[in-house]
């Protein structure tokens, strides 16, 4: 039986509702990245609250790397490049064992490469995207600077949509004086689905957070569509077949 996803084990949880999910998803399609580190940017869930969670419902250690010295040959064991592209890092290697901290520990693909890789017997932990983020700064020297800078150096706010017709800039933050959190909190709908009366005054804001959704969603159909294309074409020319595009998109 498949494992729950990191957005299922919030909400079974009671820490996220379905509502917050979606709008973090949108942000995660849009831009990429791990889905624990998007709902921490958006402020949807505090780091701590998502750690001990995912510890508790998992079975899985948390570990603080904020406050923890990880021998060089340790380090050494995993490229830099994969720390950052997984959130993981190696931080012990007791014989035949390697302890790695992550920010999704139900990534059973990364811990067969892992153990591929080191052949060792690859034993996960939990830790905090943005302390995963400092960590792999602090012991490979990268992942801050450009993760910060992909995400327009704000996570409240999303970079432009370039394309050749010129830029369109979709602004996620939301209304002055307001906050996204009781923007969401304020969305509350029934067991059909159907959305409930919410408090007077909030119906403006709660309109314009859906609306940035819709124009995230609609950018995100547009890019795929483009995509597509240009996956075909690269497969008409010759350039490449079809099965390197998926290998190299897994």
């Amino acid at each position: 039986m498949a494992r729950k996803k990191i957005g299922e084990i919030l909400v079974g949880a009671g820490i996220l509702d379905d509502t917050r999910l979606r709008v973090a998803l949108v942000e995660q399609q849009r831009w990429g990245g791990p889905l624990g580190r998007i709902l921490v940017d958006m402020k949807l869930v505090d780091e701590g609250v998502l750690v001990d969670a995912l510890s508790k419902q998992l079975g899985v250690q948390a570990v603080d790397l904020d406050n923890m010295t990880i021998p060089n040959d340790v380090i050494a064991l995993v490229p830099g490049d994969l720390c950052e592209q997984y959130s993981v890092i190696p931080f012990a290697q007791p014989m035949k064992f390697l302890d790695v901290a992550m920010a999704d520990p139900t990534q059973a693909g990364v811990l067969d490469e892992l153990q591929i890789r080191t052949h060792l017997n690859v034993r996960p932990h939990i830790a905090g995207p943005k302390q995963l983020e400092r960590a792999i700064y602090r012991f490979y020297g990268r992942g801050v600077s450009s993760t910060s800078m992909r995400r327009g150096g704000s996570p409240s706010t999303a970079p432009p949509f370039s394309n050749q017709r010129g830029s369109i800039e979709i602004d996620t933050r939301p209304p002055s004086g307001c906050d996204q959190m009781e923007i969401v909190r304020s969305i509350v709908r029934d067991e059909d689905g159907a959305a409930l009366p919410v408090q007077p005054g909030r119906d403006a804001e709660i309109s314009a957070l859906q609306q940035r959704v819709s124009r995230l969603e609609a950018l995100v159909a547009r890019d795929e569509n483009v995509l597509r294309k240009v996956l075909s074409l690269l497969v008409d020319k010759g350039i490449a077949t079809r099965e390197e595009i998926l290998e190299r998109l897994k």
